[in-house]
């Protein structure tokens, strides 16, 4: 077992109570736990409606199929992010089209946005900006831009939980509240900020979208006796219709039991990551071969730090990322790469190639996530800290 993963779930004794409670009770899905946890969210990111699905990629594909994505309406989207950010939209039978990334944040920016918009051979219904990381992208800007040429926003939040951005004026907006973008998206995966062991979450303020995303996370079944067509039946305990294709989205119980109490431990999270990544400041800066994720001045928001990614000059180093990902494996400390950039995967090769993606290029090959949790301690960064100087240096 790795002494230091690179993740880890922040569970205490409440959540498995609160499991226990489901398990011991009447409903194991389809019951109040559901609503509740739908609840607290809406109360915790002042948004309109939370629906609770069983997976990030559900609540990207719900997004997308609300929005009416299509073989004749398209999605842009970053080009370094998970798989499910760009397939949800395939799963839409909707063209992809991948923006470049800045090299050292690797986000999206208005410039590279613009430039994959102006590229697409499709109409772009949709642009799906991903907050790596946990740092949010330039919101208001790329905002502004959508609403310019008719495209709607998903937020892919699933680093980046209660983060903020600012405006001009200096007001501060939470990742989730919606508040410049049509929805945005969450995962409850075992590793997030918020777990349900898997799960997700679809946020927005449109009432249509969030009517919609209900009937796809649920076979496209209608039971509200003043929207059935067959009037005859309607009211009966029994009935019901399909109105559309669905799917079967739901979240159990049990695992919306498990994540319920972590909401309001979030902003705690959230508060301890960012004391954790200014330790790693204060033990890894200056060193020659390596670039650290910047501290947002808190004038301009704040950075959720669902990742710790610096970014290494490996040929300066000497030692390639495989071998200095071994050598800290060996002293017991987790590390990852986010992520592989989307058109490097076979499926979307032959659509796109390395060379015009010259940011996303860049970022891959130097990145590479140390250790980032709640439960790390102060003593576990700087033995974390000491080994990655010994690598390096080595």
């Amino acid at each position: 077992m790795m002494q230091y993963p690179y993740s880890r779930p922040y569970l205490n004794d409440d959540d498995i109570s609160e499991v226990t409670s489901v398990l011991q009770g009447q409903f194991l899905t389809q019951g109040p736990v559901v609503v509740r946890l739908e609840d607290a969210l809406q109360n915790l990111f002042a948004v309109r409606h939370a629906i609770i699905c069983n997976s990030g990629t559900a609540a990207l594909h719900m997004a997308y199929d609300g929005l009416r994505l299509g073989p004749n309406a398209g999605l842009i989207t970053s080009a370094v992010t998970f798989l499910a950010t760009a397939n949800a939209a395939r799963m839409c039978n909707a063209p992809v089209g991948f923006a470049d990334v800045d090299p050292v944040t690797g986000n999206v920016t208005l410039a590279t946005i613009k430039a994959a918009v102006e590229a697409a051979s499709f109409e772009v219904r949709a642009i799906a900006i991903v907050h790596l990381g946990g740092r949010p992208c330039e919101m208001i800007a790329i905002s502004a831009y959508a609403k310019s040429i008719g495209a709607y926003l998903v937020e892919d939040a699933c680093h980046a939980p209660l983060a903020e951005y600012t405006d001009a004026a200096g007001a501060a907006f939470s990742v989730g509240s919606c508040a410049h973008s049509d929805a945005a998206t969450m995962s409850f995966h075992a590793i997030k900020h918020i777990t349900a062991g898997e799960g997700g979450v679809l946020l927005t303020n449109s009432d249509a979208l969030a009517k919609q995303a209900r009937l796809l996370r649920s076979h496209g079944m209608v039971r509200d006796p003043s929207e059935l067509k067959n009037q005859d039946d309607a009211g009966a305990p029994w009935y019901y219709e399909m109105h559309e294709l669905g799917y079967n989205y739901r979240l159990s119980e049990v695992n919306c039991a498990l994540a319920l109490n972590q909401v309001s431990r979030l902003a705690k999270n959230n508060r301890r990551r960012r004391e954790i990544a200014a330790l790693y400041h204060q033990h890894l800066g200056g060193m020659e071969f390596m670039k650290l994720p910047e501290i947002i001045s808190p004038e301009n928001g704040s950075h959720a730090w669902h990742l710790f990614a610096p970014r290494f000059d490996f040929d300066r180093i000497g030692k390639p990322r495989k071998q200095v990902m071994a050598e800290l494996a060996e002293l017991g400390v987790g590390t990852q790469v986010h992520y592989i950039p989307l058109y490097r995967q076979p499926y979307y090769r032959q659509d796109f190639s390395t060379g015009m993606f010259d940011g996303s290029e860049t970022y891959y090959k130097s990145t590479l996530s140390l250790p980032m949790y709640y439960g790390l301690t102060d003593e576990d960064i700087e033995t974390i800290s000491a080994f990655v100087r010994s690598v390096i240096d080595g």
